[in-house]
């Protein structure tokens, strides 16, 4: 039988214990049988006009927060970004996130005049597709759980960039791909930029290389994602402040 082995992480004084098996299938202790939608990640939000965080005076537009504690983190960060998974959201205007797709395969959440669609396939939406130059509706989200760099023992933060933001995650992607390292294996500056439509101003993401991990943080990041990314199809990112992207 193999012997268990505790990995530990020292961070900032503290101390971080894993218990488990081989590398392959650790897990961390208290969380087995998790089902879908079991893990509630808050989103690393750019707050826009409209966002509560602007309307109750504690951030600017642009500005970087946690939309779950209200934390604003100031007009930039460093990130490390541990993997990326696409799921599917589609807002109203007044109902806020009214259809999901936790895995860009079938509906998985649907309410009101939505409900209908529940369990369908994806592409048998309505606005699921470009139509012409008009956008999907029910929109591809690009989720990037991702760590604060500095910030010691943490749970991820996702970085989830739909509609506008998607030519952004497709650069990200791009950048990290190309480096021929490990995602996490490089921090990030991310920023804001304003940009004016004919429907309004908005703020869009900027993402740019800022250096290599060190080797602890790399470390971290590594413990982080070999217990995350099995269980990927668990998490339900916090997506009901989310400001649609005009």
């Amino acid at each position: 039988m193999e012997e268990k082995k505790d990995v530990e992480l020292k961070s900032e004084g503290a101390l971080a214990r894993v218990s488990g098996g081989s590398k392959e299938s650790q897990m961390p202790a208290g969380f087995e049988g998790l089902e879908e939608g079991d893990i509630k990640m808050a989103r690393l939000g750019i707050a826009q006009g409209l966002s509560q965080v602007c309307i109750d005076g504690k951030a600017k537009m642009g500005q970087l927060f946690n939309n779950i504690t209200q934390e604003v983190f100031g007009d930039s960060i460093e990130i490390i970004p541990l993997f990326m998974f696409k799921t599917r959201a589609q807002f109203d205007t007044e109902q806020g996130l009214v259809m999901l797709s936790r895995d860009n395969i079938k509906v998985t959440m649907a309410i009101g005049d939505y409900a209908k669609y529940l369990d369908k396939p994806v592409e048998e939406v309505p606005g699921a597709e470009w139509e012409g130059e008009e956008p999907p509706k029910f929109a591809v989200v690009y989720n990037f759980p991702v760590l604060l760099a500095g910030k010691g023992a943490q749970f991820p933060l996702s970085l989830s960039l739909m509609k506008t933001a998607t030519k952004v995650a497709k650069v990200f992607l791009s950048m990290a791909r190309y480096s021929g390292e490990d995602m996490f294996a490089r921090v990030y500056k991310l920023s804001s930029k304003m940009e004016k439509s004919p429907k309004g101003t908005f703020a869009l993401p900027v993402i740019e290389f800022s250096r290599r991990c060190t080797d602890a943080e790399y470390a971290s990041a590594k413990l982080i994602f070999d217990k995350l990314y099995r269980l990927k199809s668990s998490i339900d990112v916090e997506l009901s402040e989310e400001q649609e992207q005009k």
